[in-house]
């Protein structure tokens, strides 16, 4: 299945920026940004990005807005030194729209980050096993998604594919995976080739349960269409390792607005994603 990110500020029609503020009117509406989204072979959208303190009203009115266009639902929070009752409490009114035989929902966060990587470890591992464990604990729709990140200077790190799947083996939780971003590793290789495989190892790929796709330009979350990605090799590899979650593109309208129209930016990314997945019989 085919996803696509969407900040809550496009989803309520509130938007952010001036970039977002475009992609609503190209397609006038979220409603028929939505419906437009679903006949070309989206099938989910991702609630991007959701913070600690994200309001809970506003999470379940973005829910709404993509379960009412027949997709589903998926979200991109982030770790936060917040207990985990508190963190899902926000989220629980979003939860509760989903039907009944809706996917589980994967929760893609980031490692911590305050620039002590022994402590932001061990800070990661501490939230991951906390929210992991209550998430399990309530039964509730999600599982959580660790994500391989930028690195900003050579050298093995924490958020890089070795690191994150490390982290990911200590918590040892069942509800608990991977999300292979495919720009964030191939910037990482482009900047940093002597410390960054260009392809990730079996044991990250095999616990993938969610994916971020975007082009690398002069910098990440490009359309497809507009920057450089191996997109078929990564692609290429996660099905050589069974993985048969959401091919999610993670574009940024911030970004590239001026350069791509953003309705050409995203119809663009999900036909060349589209074509990439039918070789190796996905859709």
């Amino acid at each position: 299945m085919i996803g696509t990110s969407l900040p809550p500020g496009v989803l309520t029609q509130n938007p952010a920026c001036e970039a977002d503020k475009r992609l609503l009117d190209d397609y006038g509406g979220i409603r028929a940004l939505l419906t437009a989204f679903r006949e070309m072979g989206v099938g989910a959208v991702e609630l991007r990005s959701v913070k600690a303190h994200a309001d809970a009203e506003t999470l379940a009115a973005c829910a709404r807005a993509v379960l009412d266009a027949g997709l589903t639902v998926t979200i991109h929070a982030a770790l936060d030194e917040l207990p985990a009752e508190a963190f899902f409490e926000n989220l629980r009114p979003a939860l509760e729209l989903l039907p009944e035989g809706h996917p589980i929902v994967p929760l893609t966060v980031h490692s911590m980050k305050t620039g002590d990587e022994m402590r932001d470890r061990a800070a990661t591992v501490r939230l991951l096993s906390a929210w992991g464990r209550f998430a399990g604990a309530r039964r509730l729709p999600v599982k959580l998604a660790l994500e391989n990140n930028r690195i900003h200077r050579s050298g093995l790190s924490i958020v890089d594919c070795d690191g994150v799947i490390s982290t990911v083996r200590e918590v040892g939780l069942e509800n608990v995976g991977v999300c292979f971003d495919f720009g964030h590793l191939y910037s990482n290789f482009m900047s940093y080739p002597e410390c960054t495989p260009y392809l990730p190892g079996d044991d990250f790929l095999r616990a993938a349960i969610h994916t971020h796709i975007h082009a690398l330009a002069h910098t990440t979350h490009y359309p497809l269409t507009a920057g450089k990605l191996p997109l078929e090799e990564y692609i290429g590899q996660l099905n050589r390792c069974g993985y048969r979650g959401i091919y999610n593109l993670e574009l940024e309208c911030g970004r590239f607005w001026q350069e791509v129209d953003p309705r050409e930016a995203f119809e663009g990314s999900v036909a060349a994603l589209k074509g990439c997945l039918a070789r190796y019989g996905e859709e």
